[in-house]
C-alpha cells in the first residue's frame, strides 16, 4: 500500500483547519483541490504530513450570483 504524503485541509476561519483528504503526491493533491476549488468557495491548503509545513494554499473566489468564479494559488 502507498504511503499518503500530504493532507489536503480546507481554512475555517481564523480558528482552524477541517482535514478533507489525503494524497499521495503533490500533483494529486493539488489536482484535488483544483477540482473542489471548482464548487466550493474557500481556502484549501496541502500540508506535508512529514514535517507539518503548508506547501501550497489555493483560494476558491466565489461570486454571490454565479457560484464559484475561479481560484488562485499561492506556493508557500
Amino acid at each position: 500500500m502507498k504511503s499518503q504524503h500530504y493532507d489536503i485541509v480546507r481554512r475555517e476561519g481564523t480558528k482552524g483547519s477541517v482535514w478533507l483528504e489525503a494524497a499521495s503526491d503533490l500533483i494529486t493533491a493539488e489536482s484535488r483541490i483544483e477540482e473542489l476549488a471548482s464548487f466550493w468557495p474557500g481556502t484549501f491548503q496541502i500540508m506535508d504530513q512529514r514535517n507539518h509545513q503548508i506547501v501550497e494554499e489555493t483560494i476558491g473566489l466565489s461570486n454571490s450570483n454565479h457560484g464559484v468564479i475561479g481560484w488562485t494559488k499561492k506556493f508557500l
